[in-house]
């Protein structure tokens, strides 16, 4: 009696299952009357639907059985994929097919130096072969479709591509050596067919085109390897997985794969004698769920996250999203993973064992075989990247990933040659957070664009130009407001000069009161006077909190939202009548986050007192002020930073002082005015100290 499980999951039947593989009996009779008529034959199907498990099960044994009676019954058999060098995998299959003597690499390398002569490579060496005489080579090239991927890596890989395809179609015309090719195609390349002369028409030629299972094929299917198992199904069991497979040919992977839980769970929990049964089913989670539950069981059993994160970097590797949205396998050397992922080997290893063993088989191939540096490692089949939710997520973060690359390295290289300046936001934004998240190395790059050195180096470029850029705005900002702050503190000191003289002139009203007419006139005056030095003041207030409106304004526009608000608040508080701040506050807060904060850079508590002309100047560089302070007798001259507040110097007292002035350098500031004495005289004062 069958012993194990009679259901291979998502990897294909293979030659010494077929007592395994049922449904397809009528399939495999066309496929041996085809070959029968042609040496050429392209099994052709929507991924999914069969193409390798029906000639690895259907059709090789029952050549091997001696049922083609056209020719002769004695077979030779060499399988392989393009893979990424389609020349030397056809080199491997033929030797490991014990045609050309002992299994080394001095025989695979003199095999491929015999095909890579001419055209007719193939058939010298069959001629050169071990080969009974008049015995049948057939030689199987499984996923073909990889050939128009491998076709696109390069001009010597598309050289080696249409050689390899010439030595399929020269083989294939001649009638001389009994050597016989079948390819399986994925339908939906059949197109990129036409990018090698001669192959399409090959395949037109001698395509079989897979047709869909009827239900009673897909019912055998199902109690074909049940009954080889010694078990029963339930026949509502098996009217639910017919129904849940509906016309979707990707469902036969996944059929397989959840009646390989199903068994697998059958076995351990249920008494024998019960047939498999809707509890079953369930308990895997049916075959909308079974795949990818099965899947994230695996991935959560990983040790760590270090091991779940080269998880994600292998299926990342070996899968692929093309342009046109099409998800294809990417299978790849066990060394070239290693450099892709960061050379974690040993844990790696360990990764794609818990993804290989019997019962699993996401990873290929199977965990018999010993993984080495050119050991090819690949997906069991399509269908997991689009039935698996996490691999469907690394696959489009993957897509998108190379296509931020892909743009980087073109931009890099036009800058290069002039025609394109640095990235700039949102550019710029988006390949530093590529690079920051995804950490991808020359060796990832590689299989990609070839530039990855000079896209690196454009990128820290464009971000160090774009922070000298941002620097400097800030820098001539900062500036700006720094004089809008004191040219209005000047005005402020001007408005608080006028309105102590308007107090000092109703002062003297009062005393001149007995003269009414006369303090009459001299109080409205007076009043007059304090509106216009409130006015004054008013009009001093306003126009700091345009400036700072102003700035808060291109502080937005640069993204300086918190700084922004911050001002426009705290001139809000200084300036409480100018309704127009508010208004700007609510607004940026409607659609601005912030930041509160506020700080006073200088306060003069002194009153400057000027009787004309000019008492309050900048320093060149807007550092500092000098100003004039006019009281009788207590008059000076003061310097303050206008930075810290601090006092630099301030001259003794005068009697009186009128006007100031400085020499270009700010070395030295001149003062018009009288000494206590109250004679008249013009100072000199060193702008230092």
């Amino acid at each position: 009696m069958f012993e194990g499980n009679p259901f291979p999951g998502l990897r294909p039947f293979q030659f010494d299952e077929n007592y395994l593989f049922f449904g397809r009996e009528e399939q495999v009779s066309q496929l041996l009357q085809r070959l029968g008529n042609t040496r050429f034959l392209a099994v052709v199907g929507a991924s999914g639907s069969g193409k390798s498990s029906l000639v690895r099960a259907g059709l090789l044994p029952e050549l091997h059985g001696g049922t083609m009676t056209s020719t002769s019954i004695a077979w030779e058999l060499a399988i392989m994929r393009p893979g990424g060098d389609p020349l030397t995998n056809l080199a491997e299959s033929l030797v490991e097919s014990g045609l050309f003597g002992e299994e080394n690499e001095e025989n695979i390398l003199q095999t491929r130096a015999t095909l890579s002569r001419s055209g007719l490579g193939l058939i010298e060496a069959y001629r050169h072969s071990s080969i009974d005489k008049g015995a049948n080579l057939l030689l199987l090239v499984d996923q073909f479709e990889e050939i128009f991927r491998f076709r696109q890596s390069g001009n010597k890989a598309s050289q080696e591509a249409a050689h390899f395809i010439q030595l399929l179609l020269e083989t294939a015309r001649q009638s001389e050596v009994p050597i016989y090719i079948i390819l399986t195609m994925r339908s939906d390349f059949l197109g990129d067919c036409a990018e090698f002369k001669g192959l399409a028409e090959a395949v037109n030629e001698g395509e079989y085109l897979i047709p869909r299972l009827n239900r009673k094929q897909r019912a055998r299917a199902i109690e074909g390897p049940v009954k080889v198992g010694g078990a029963d199904i339930s026949p509502r069991l098996k009217q639910q997985l017919l129904n849940d497979i509906g016309d979707d040919p990707d469902q036969l992977p996944i059929l397989q794969h959840a009646l390989m839980r199903m068994w697998d769970h059958w076995e351990v929990n249920t008494d024998k004698s019960q047939a498999l049964d809707l509890e079953h089913y369930d308990a895997i989670g049916r075959m909308a769920e079974a795949l990818s539950r099965h899947a994230d069981e695996v991935y959560d059993e990983l040790p760590d996250d270090v091991h779940r994160l080269l998880c994600m970097k292998l299926f990342k590797a070996i899968t692929e999203k093309q342009a046109d949205g099409r998800g294809i396998r990417r299978p790849l050397p066990f060394g070239e993973i290693d450099e892709i992922t960061g050379h974690e080997r040993e844990k790696m290893l360990a990764v794609i064992d818990a993804f290989r063993p019997t019962g699993r088989t996401f990873i290929m191939p199977g965990e018999s075989v010993s993984i080495y540096d050119q050991i090819i490692i690949d997906i069991s089949h399509e269908s997991l990247m689009r039935v698996w939710v996490r691999l469907k997520k690394w696959v489009n973060e993957e897509a998108d990933s190379a296509r931020i690359y892909v743009r980087l390295c073109e931009t890099a290289e036009l800058h290069n040659r002039g025609e394109a300046g640095f990235y700039r936001d949102p550019d710029l934004k988006i390949a530093l957070s590529w690079r920051d998240n995804n950490k991808p190395n020359a060796n990832w790059g590689a299989r990609i664009n070839d530039s990855f050195e000079l896209g690196m180096r454009f990128l820290d470029d464009s971000k160090e130009d774009f922070e000298a850029e941002q620097k400097a705005k800030e820098e001539a900002r900062k500036r700006e407001l720094e004089q809008a702050k004191a040219l209005a503190e000047a005005e402020k000191q001007r408005a608080e000069i006028q309105r102590k003289s308007a107090k000092r002139n109703k002062v003297f009203a009062v005393f001149l009161f007995a003269l009414a007419v006369l303090a009459g006139v001299m109080a409205f005056q007076a009043t007059q006077a304090e509106k216009r030095a409130v006015a004054s003041e008013n009009e001093a207030k306003n126009n700091l909190s345009y400036s700072y409106a102003r700035n808060s304004d291109e502080m937005l526009k640069e993204n300086y939202s918190s700084k922004a608000l911050a001002l426009l608040g705290q001139q809000h508080l200084e300036n409480l009548n100018y309704d127009i701040l508010p208004k700007k506050i609510s607004n940026h807060l409607n659609h601005n986050p912030f930041l509160r904060k506020s700080k006073t850079v200088f306060k003069n508590p002194e009153d400057i007192l000027l009787r004309s002309r000019k008492g309050f100047i900048y320093t060149e560089n807007y550092s500092d002020c000098v100003f004039l302070h006019n009281s009788k007798d207590k008059a000076y001259v003061k310097r303050v930073n206008l930075f810290s507040g601090k006092e630099v110097f301030k001259t003794t007292f005068l009697n009186y002082v009128d006007e100031l002035n400085k020499s270009p350098n700010d070395k030295y500031f001149f003062v018009t005015g009288t000494d206590l004495d109250g004679n008249l005289s013009g100072i000199a004062i060193d702008g230092i100290t």
